[in-house]
């Protein structure tokens, strides 16, 4: 039986958490682009997801499993400069003995996920070669991370990272991407691609908790931020609601929103429309959501108490946190950014 990992379930950036909810230095302080920063998110967020199919058979949650066991595997290589740099690009992974690997009731803690529905899916990423079991738990071997299917996905990743600080730079020029953290004077090496794409995966995967604490489960986490961002959709389409309604203080009136039934949601997510219903009758019930005619919204009123703007904030934090940490090792997407102070 797996043993309970804490390393696993420390902050996957190996910083202090703190108790503003994690944001990191040269976020908002008070009213902010917190809402509009999420709206351009959640794009990333789940079309992230959904592009892992190669390696979780298109399920949204056995990829976020599969996230979490890679991003395990290889922390200690992100937060070292030289071992990230060193295997940054596509053909040069961390060799397998490199790799450390995670249990999976430790994975089950992080995710906030019932052990069994961990174990399940982990059980049947070994069974399709996916992952690798250890005696001290469970890896992802190079020989699942160097195919075709995955080079595309880490250039399709790379592209998200690229579009998400685009989306973010259009909508609030001001913004700074990286939360003040100052850029490396050398650029990385060409074809970073894995080098972005771990670094986004430790943002996913945080995201991916601060969805569980809000909805009560990652699963649902994943619902309720498919719910909100197709009601936010006609509100951030124009640059005067969008303004209005972009930071903590003012969420969108439920009048403006555009509810999503259950069967459209399923289908954006891909999964079965009973999961699909099971999961907003358990966030009505847990007065995430509500249901008006059309289908489900998630109300101002949800909105206001005081964990989802914790999270909100938080999740600024995190955007920053993620680019700041790419710049740091001199790889940048446009935006705002810090330049590193000239040598003496």
């Amino acid at each position: 039986m797996d043993e309970p990992d804490a390393a696993a379930a420390q902050d996957r950036t190996g910083a202090t958490p703190s108790g503003d909810g994690g944001r990191s230095v040269g976020a908002p302080e008070t009213d902010d682009i917190s809402r509009l920063v999420l709206q351009c998110a959640a794009p990333f967020f789940l079309k992230g997801l959904g592009g892992l199919a190669h390696l979780s058979g298109g399920d949204r949650l056995t990829a976020l499993l599969t996230l979490a066991i890679l991003e395990a595997n290889v922390r200690h290589v992100v937060r070292d400069p030289v071992l990230a740099l060193r295997h940054a690009r596509f053909d040069s992974p961390p060799p397998d003995e490199m790799r450390r690997p995670v249990n999976v009731r430790a994975l089950a803690e992080s995710l906030s996920l019932p052990y069994d529905a961990a174990r399940r899916r982990v059980a049947a990423l070994e069974a399709a070669g996916v992952c690798v079991r250890t005696a001290k738990g469970v890896y992802i071997p190079n020989s699942a991370l160097t195919t075709e299917a995955n080079h595309q996905a880490l250039i399709d990743g790379y592209q998200a990272m690229e579009t998400l600080a685009a989306d973010l730079s259009g909508v609030a020029p001001d913004f700074d991407l990286t939360g003040g953290a100052p850029c490396a004077a050398d650029p990385p090496p060409m074809g970073a691609e894995r080098l972005a794409v771990r670094v986004g995966v430790e943002y996913v995967l945080r995201f991916a908790e601060r969805l569980a604490a809000i909805a009560g489960d990652v699963g649902q986490g994943l619902v309720l931020l498919a719910i909100l961002h197709h009601n936010y959709a006609p509100v951030f389409s124009d640059p005067v609601l969008a303004r209005r309604h972009g930071g903590l203080s003012d969420p969108p009136p439920d009048d403006l929103l555009a509810p999503i039934s259950v069967l459209a949601l399923a289908k954006t997510l891909g999964q079965p429309f009973e999961t699909t219903r099971r999961q907003v009758n358990r966030l009505i019930r847990g007065r995430r959501c509500v249901r008006i005619p059309g289908g489900v919204i998630v109300s101002a009123q949800a909105m206001r108490t005081a964990l989802a703007r914790r999270a909100l904030l938080a999740h600024v934090g995190d955007v920053q946190r993620a680019y700041g940490a790419l710049a740091r090792l001199g790889l940048t997407f446009g935006g705002n950014t810090t330049p590193s102070a000239p040598d003496d």
